[in-house]
């Protein structure tokens, strides 16, 4: 411990972080990860004393050494999508190539020898890798299904996804410099925590049936005496609502804060290995268990019966429900403050410092 604050104390680095083309960023976008990641990521990396350059729009709110801008909200609602309450993101590949190619030209009159560029969207890192051959630059996309060739450093939102990503993706033996930093979205004062909760289950999640909206109305419908609240962004219409059913829109940061508080419970059946799945920390940080499927990113951030229940079957799901009082809003806290931006910023600094050397061999 001592010997590693030695060296953080006495190693300040110069950093430059390129913020995700779809959004600026800020954490006042909850429903978008990328947003808040990029955001937290450069503010904490500030906080912690060193030089750090962002990329990214003028509206971004993040804390930094110096802004370097990209685009505004003009060329935002140009090429992406704006209305995100009612809409789901859609990606520009014109738009994220002149906003990626007016970083890189802005780097080349910032960049010095040795500097560190993290990446927080894939594509950014093929553009970049061409004017910067010899640099280390991480992709730090947080849940990519498709990670950047041009670099050897990657950052895996989890285990699960890492491991899913080398065997179906990367055809080559070099992962030295890979590492598993959970999404770095949220900080301690985001959330409220509660202990006593109201008698209702929440669904939050972009409204889509890969995201197990079908289940938590079979949910619904097998406990009719049972209130389920719906929140997510797109349209509601996927399903057909029951009278047990409440859908309340996409909530802001402050609502989400009061829903995730009061709730018995999350449910969040993803149909799909999510790669890291915010949702269960969200839930935690509030005191809040999760109910949720059993694979992906969910292994490594919710306990079986400590701070929440995997499901693999329907009866798994209906156990959980009946069974979500044996759960202590003090145990969800403790464990998801783990994944809190106060702490997580520690393990980008430690994996940043140990990248930041001059080979594989070095002793340093």
């Amino acid at each position: 411990y001592n010997v590693w604050n030695k060296i953080k104390n006495n190693k300040n680095m110069r950093l430059h972080v390129v913020g995700c083309a779809r959004n600026a960023s800020t954490p006042n976008i909850a429903m978008d990860p990328y947003s808040m990641v990029s955001y937290y990521l450069t503010t904490y990396l500030h906080r912690a004393g060193h030089e750090v350059h962002y990329y990214g729009y003028k509206e971004s709110t993040v804390e930094c050494t110096k802004k370097w801008e990209c685009g505004d909200y003009e060329f935002l609602s140009k090429y992406f999508v704006t209305n995100f309450e009612k809409n789901h993101w859609e990606d520009s590949h014109e738009g994220a190539e002149v906003f990626f190619n007016k970083a890189k030209d802005h780097l080349l009159t910032n960049y010095e020898s040795s500097d560190i560029i993290i990446c927080m969207w894939s594509p950014a890192v093929d553009i970049l890798s061409k004017a910067f051959p010899h640099t280390k630059i991480v992709d730090g996309h947080i849940g990519h299904r498709a990670p950047s060739h041009k670099t050897n450093y990657h950052v895996w939102a989890s285990h699960a996804n890492r491991h899913f990503n080398y065997g179906m993706h990367h055809n080559k033996e070099f992962y030295w410099h890979d590492v598993v930093i959970p999404p770095i979205a949220n900080n301690l004062s985001n959330f409220t925590f509660t202990k006593n909760k109201q008698d209702y289950f929440l669904f939050m999640a972009r409204l889509g049936l890969h995201k197990g909206l079908g289940i938590v109305r079979d949910l619904a419908n097998h406990f009719p005496n049972k209130k389920f609240i719906i929140a997510g962004q797109g349209d509601i219409g996927v399903i057909s609502l029951l009278p047990n059913m409440e859908f309340v829109g996409c909530l802001g940061v402050e609502s989400r804060k009061e829903y995730l508080a009061n709730a018995k419970a999350i449910i969040s059946p993803s149909c799909y290995a999510e790669p890291f799945g915010l949702t269960p920390i969200e839930a935690g940080l509030s005191g809040t268990p999760t109910i949720c499927t059993d694979w992906g990113g969910y292994t490594e951030n919710v306990l079986e019966g400590i701070t929440g229940f995997r499901c693999t079957y329907f009866n798994d799901f209906v156990n959980a429900i009946n069974n979500i009082e044996a759960i202590k809003p003090e145990d969800c806290r403790k464990f998801t403050e783990r994944f809190a931006a106060e702490n997580l910023i520690k393990d980008w600094e430690k994996y940043l410092h140990k990248i930041n050397r001059d080979g594989w061999y070095d002793l340093d």
